[in-house]
């Protein structure tokens, strides 16, 4: 797969946001089309005394019960990549750290896939274009972001239950759901990235937490990024 857009990556922060104002307004939010079978899940890893960056894109087909309900997931296939990352750690502009290390993972798969998965955010983002639509934008499909915290917005407290859910605002605009993945765990931040509505984003995320607080496609590659940047620290 290769991407559709094309733009700089290597940039300083003041073109980074200006890249971004530009692409916000070609994010598609609507309801997904098909159901997603095949999906991609992201993730890159850091080690914190250099450069080092640990990405992993896994590809899973979602098993369905009669009632269309996710089941199970299973792996298709695991691409890892390690390099240099020289873009800083600046909040809002993780897809410009990330998605560089991404793009060569991404030329390795065949086949079309449904849906991208990450762990951060989708629109819930100061210029509507966090990793999650950057990644939908660049590959025109649909994309999830599934973050641990918050980036913007504000929002009621959801219910203690697994399923409960509220509105994530910013500025009177409606961005995202706040999710309680598990009974009585810190809740989940689910944006559209693209071509995705926020309740399909939501029902899609929810379904695919089978056991954990975070979705079982981000748990497993987050697992498998942070056991690669292990194994090369202990060669090191």
């Amino acid at each position: 797969m290769l991407p559709e857009i094309e733009h700089p990556w290597q940039v300083s922060i003041p073109e980074a946001k200006k890249i971004q104002e530009q692409l916000r307004n070609r994010i598609v939010i609507e309801p997904i089309k098909t159901v997603p079978k095949i999906i991609a899940a992201v993730d890159v890893s850091y080690t914190r005394w250099d450069k080092m960056g640990y990405a992993v894109l896994g590809v899973f087909e979602i098993i369905y019960d009669n009632r269309n309900r996710p089941i199970a997931l299973k792996e298709v296939l695991v691409e890892t990549l390690t390099g240099t990352v020289n873009f800083p750690y600046v909040p809002g502009y993780l897809s410009f750290r990330e998605i560089p290390m991404l793009i060569p993972l991404f030329e390795r798969i065949d086949d079309r896939i449904d849906l991208i998965i990450v762990d951060g955010v989708g629109i819930a983002h100061p210029r509507r274009l966090g990793l999650a639509s950057h990644l939908g934008l660049l590959y025109n499909m649909p994309s999830i972001g599934s973050a641990k915290s918050r980036l913007i917005g504000n929002y009621r407290e959801p219910g203690s239950k697994k399923g409960d859910y509220s509105e994530l605002f910013y500025k009177d605009e409606l961005i995202g759901s706040v999710l309680r993945s598990k009974d009585n765990c810190k809740p989940l931040f689910i944006s559209p990235g693209n071509k995705c509505s926020i309740a399909d984003a939501r029902t899609i995320i929810a379904g695919l937490c089978f056991k954990y607080r975070v979705c079982e496609p981000i748990r497993r590659v987050d697992a498998i990024s942070k056991q690669l940047r292990k194994k090369n620290f202990k060669r090191s």
